[in-house]
């Protein structure tokens, strides 16, 4: 049996018009959720991301104030969402800035509640002296559009950093 043009054999295959739109129109419907849940992962991530990077300069500044010897002070400012590093004491008037302002990962992170029990009442600072305690109490790590809250706390008899 020949086809049209005289060779013998299956004739030529091919996709339809119909089939192309459906296959184009199936990739971009698995881009856009691909897009979608990446988009979720990266806000996720941004959120974990600052508090683990909070906890890490906290528990640098109890390892300077033990080194040096003498008081490390992690400062937080919740208007603008950054925390400062300071040689000293939070209440001290003399305190020297040594890093910062540092800024959360994302604008949808947040700071929120910082609080800490000093000798001069609640701050929104936290003092790791050179025996390597602390003043204590705890900060928030919060984003917007998640009901999940990171809780960074500082025991103060230890001055040991968790992130609950």
């Amino acid at each position: 049996m020949s086809n049209a043009d005289g060779n013998s054999g299956p004739p030529d295959g091919g996709f339809t018009l119909v089939e192309v739109l459906i296959a184009i129109a199936l990739s971009g419907l698995m881009a856009s959720l691909a897009i979608a849940g990446y988009s979720s992962w990266a806000r996720s991530s941004a959120h974990i991301g600052t508090a683990r990077e909070v906890q890490t300069t906290m528990r640098q500044a109890q390892q300077r104030a033990v080194t040096e010897g003498r008081a490390t002070c992690v400062w937080f400012t919740t208007a603008s969402d950054t925390y400062t590093v300071y040689r000293g004491a939070c209440e001290a008037t003399t305190k020297q800035k040594l890093t910062g302002p540092h800024h959360t990962a994302s604008s949808d992170v947040e700071l929120s509640g910082p609080s800490f029990a000093g000798s001069s009442g609640s701050s929104a600072g936290v003092t790791f002296y050179a025996r390597g305690t602390a003043t204590a109490g705890g900060v928030n790590v919060i984003r917007s559009g998640s009901t999940k809250v990171y809780r960074l706390t500082v025991e103060g008899l230890t001055g040991r950093v968790s992130l609950v």
